[in-house]
């Protein structure tokens, strides 16, 4: 019984995680895609409808992209740490 709670903890914790994480990759690439439409279009600085459909069209593949995927490891790597040292401790 123990174990199991100690998964459902593990794993509200970790989901909490991943959240905060995957806001931050976003808008992180956001951030990245309005300063290149700064860049490229210095007259039109600033948010506009164009901007908007810039950002809104390349972020169709960000949710596709490798960096949106690792950010799975934040379930997968603690999860699997949990166990080796349940296994180590428990190994006679």
């Amino acid at each position: 019984m123990a174990l199991i709670r100690l998964w459902l903890f593990l794993f509200a914790i970790q989901a909490v995680f991943y959240v905060l994480l995957r806001i931050y990759v976003r808008s992180q690439q956001v951030e990245r895609l309005e300063r290149r439409w700064d860049a490229r279009h210095p007259e039109q600085a600033g948010n506009s409808a164009a901007r908007r459909a810039f950002i809104a069209k390349a972020m169709t593949g960000f949710n596709r992209s490798l960096r949106v995927r690792l950010t799975a490891l934040v379930f997968v790597l603690p999860t699997l740490a949990v166990l080796v040292i349940i296994v180590l401790v428990n190994w006679q």
